[in-house]
């Protein structure tokens, strides 16, 4: 039988592991958009890349992390368990790969676009690719075994920038993020395998292909919806406004996506917090959300070609959904029924798929704005829930709440009065400089709690630990 651990590692170095994989995954695929983006047709190329890729991705993660998060949530998970799932995925993925390889003529006769059959024939190898990795990072997870996550969400992102950037000079193009992403996914899958230490054979079972059959539940599901949530904006843009639009705002929610992924893997390690200190954490996210807002309009011009200008302030509005995501961070974290929670997420999900698809004829800022509004109001129900678990903590929530809220006032204000005069003027090596600040400033507002919060969260979990259980 397999060693099972239900949720991750309580070690100590635990949340730092966690938080360092989005910040060397974000950090790696940005430095590599800085050398490509010049080289790569601009935001045309890159739309045409994301527009092949979307459909693929989204069918990938239906698939892949489904199947990886049912394994992950069984009690118990045996040899025949982890056999029949590999079997089962790779066979389902292999499937997808022909089905998508297959469809290639409808997609290119669909879209005026001449490479984009192309391309997305490349990119249907991805759904074997996900599943032949999904069964060493369910182990992984439930191993609570964060190192190898950091590693591969380092070297496989730095091996496949390292292939497109020496492509992209010998002029494939955008071809060059085909093989950017193919090399990648090669390069995790192995780093997966070979770290997870498991020799799983070839063997099925028709109990067991029951067992995880049972599991797929929307809670399962709903380690897909990221990926939705990530992609599907993107086609609808791309289908409705063109490729150069989908390379555009893929750029932006690149960039919002990034900071609410730092922010809120930050935000996992805090389960056994004190109340107060978990809404203080929570309600920080305004400074980081305000100080990248306001920063993105000077510093990230004077980086990028003139063409990417018009994913700024489409970017600049995305970033504030950092603040409601952190709301709804919340909800989950004191959400006491998985079920109710899951259709809750479902929801979320699917309903801000089709507020995208209302607002995309009327531009990218009108995207952009949409998807705030529908996650605003989403953050806005997840206060009754909220306050319900607090109880009477809540008073003293709210006063824990004040600091990060003044401060990330201030600071937007100060920031907007100083953006707009010096906006698009600065060099590129004043812009990173200032941008680096700027994150720096928001690294240490995160780490930052006062020490009378700190030690009352830590008397909290030493007396949960010590609590008998019934």
């Amino acid at each position: 039988m397999v060693k099972s651990l239900i949720g991750p590692s309580s070690s100590s170095g635990a949340p730092l592991r966690a938080y360092l994989e989005p910040v060397l995954r974000h950090s790696v695929w940005f430095g590599f958009f800085l050398v490509l983006a010049p080289i790569v047709v601009g935001p045309r190329g890159y739309g045409v890349f994301i527009l092949a890729l979307c459909g693929i991705a989204i069918a990938e993660a239906l698939l892949a992390k489904t199947g990886s998060q049912a394994l992950i949530d069984l009690p118990v998970v045996e040899e025949l368990h982890l056999s029949t799932a590999l079997v089962t995925l790779i066979a389902a993925g292999g499937a997808m790969s022909l089905m998508l390889y297959a469809a290639t003529g409808a997609i290119g006769a669909m879209v005026d676009e001449a490479t984009l059959g192309d391309m997305f024939r490349s990119l249907a190898l991805l759904p074997l690719l996900g599943t032949l990795a999904a069964v060493p990072r369910a182990l992984l997870r439930r191993e609570g075994r964060y190192l190898p996550f950091i590693v591969a969400g380092a070297v496989g992102p730095a091996a496949g920038g390292s292939a497109a950037v020496a492509l992209a000079w010998a002029g494939a193009g955008p071809w060059s993020l085909v093989a950017q992403i193919i090399v990648q996914r090669f390069v995790e899958c192995g780093l997966l395998w070979g770290m997870a230490g498991a020799r799983i054979g070839v063997a099925w079972s028709r109990q067991h292909f029951v067992d995880l059959v049972g599991a797929l539940d929307l809670r399962a599901l709903r380690a897909a919806w990221p990926r939705v949530s990530r992609y599907g904006p993107c086609l609808l843009v791309g289908v409705t406004l063109g490729p150069t639009a989908a390379g555009l705002y893929m750029l932006a929610s690149r960039v919002a996506g990034a900071l609410t992924a730092i922010f809120l893997a930050r935000r996992a390690s805090l389960a056994t917090a004190a109340v107060p200190e978990i809404l203080q954490r929570t309600c920080s996210a305004l400074l980081p959300a305000a100080v990248g807002s306001t920063l993105l309009a000077i510093a990230l011009p004077p980086l990028i070609d003139l063409r990417w200008w018009g994913a700024v302030l489409p970017g600049q509005i995305l970033l504030l959904g950092a603040v409601p995501a952190s709301v709804i961070w919340l909800r989950a974290a004191y959400s006491e029924n998985a079920a109710d929670e899951a259709r809750w997420q479902t929801v979320r999900i699917l309903g801000g798929v089709v507020i995208v698809a209302l607002a995309v004829p009327y531009g990218l800022v009108a995207v952009a704005a949409a998807e705030i509004a529908w996650t605003a109001a989403v953050a806005i129900g997840s206060l009754w829930p909220i306050g319900r678990a607090l109880g009477k903590r809540w008073r003293a929530a709210l006063f824990a709440a004040a600091r990060p809220c003044g401060g990330a006032l201030a600071a937007g204000l100060l920031l907007s009065a100083m953006a707009e005069p010096v906006g698009l003027r600065l060099d590129a090596l004043p812009a990173f400089c200032l941008l680096t600040a700027g994150g720096w400033l928001c690294y240490l507002v995160i780490r930052g709690e006062p020490l009378g919060l700190e030690l009352r969260g830590q008397d909290r979990a030493l007396s949960l630990a010590n609590t008998p259980v019934a």
